[in-house]
């Protein structure tokens, strides 16, 4: 079963939210058939008493039918960052990794006046 790392990014540092974001991203992702979605986990710093950790905005994702729901998870994260200030997505498997990003406000007005200027003529 291949298993995937899903990796949010915001603008600041704030776990909490972090981990809000991430939820919310699970439970859309765990609307696909046959994915499951848990939090990713990571060694802890040395010196403290537990082995692992919670990585802080990733999320484990995993389901022998990743690569046949792509579209589905583009869409759904698509969605998931127009619906939050969360800035990025990073999906990585292995040393390989592809990163979704949120349009810039400026970059949605640009693609609006160009529209508007399309639909002008």
């Amino acid at each position: 079963m291949a298993e995937v790392l899903f990796i949010l990014a915001a603008d600041g540092r704030d776990d909490e939210r972090l981990n809000r974001l991430a939820e919310e991203l699970a439970r859309d992702l765990r609307e696909i058939p046959g994915v499951a979605v848990t939090s990713a986990t990571s060694p802890v710093v040395p010196g403290t008493k537990s082995g692992i950790a919670l990585a802080i905005g990733q999320l484990a994702v995993s389901g022998g039918a990743l690569s046949a729901a792509a579209l589905v998870i583009r869409g759904i994260v698509e969605q998931f960052l127009n619906r939050n200030r969360a800035t990025s997505v990073t999906v990585r498997n292995g040393d390989r990794e592809v990163t979704i990003e949120r349009p810039t406000d400026t970059q949605v007005d640009e693609i609006v006046d160009q529209l508007r200027d399309l639909l002008a003529k």
